[in-house]
């Protein structure tokens, strides 16, 4: 594992213990089975609340991209892109996801049946 974070943007945190001193960091992961994977974090960006993802693997590619109000584009002769900033509050982000995980869980309740996800999924 190599880690490296630094203070760039909110200089008030820098009295913080640990990584919660950071604002910025990136890693490099390698895990037993030889797989790599690079993390990079900030805690504030310029265009909005930045938050995508992206696998390779030796068939293919999945992506997520960050959530916006809505899927317009502009394409213009000085600018290509959202029409809006993404979503930057996580009730925004994850309302759906909250929802679906509130249902499952009073589901499991009335059923007496397990959970979808335990505490051990993370």
């Amino acid at each position: 594992i190599l880690s490296v974070g630094s203070c760039h943007i909110d200089k008030s945190i820098e009295v913080l213990d640990g990584s919660e001193a950071f604002d910025t960091a990136a890693c490099i992961l390698r895990y037993p089975n030889g797989v790599q994977a690079m993390v990079d974090v900030c805690r504030q960006s310029s265009y909005g609340y930045d938050q995508r993802a992206e696998v390779l693997g030796t068939k293919g590619m999945i992506a997520t991209d960050n959530v916006y109000p809505n899927n317009a584009r502009l394409f213009k002769t000085d600018f290509t892109g959202n029409a809006d900033m993404p979503y930057d509050f996580f009730l925004q982000r994850y309302n759906e996801a909250y929802v679906t995980e509130t249902i499952a869980f009073c589901e499991s309740l009335v059923n007496d049946s397990p959970v979808p996800c335990t505490g051990e999924d993370g």
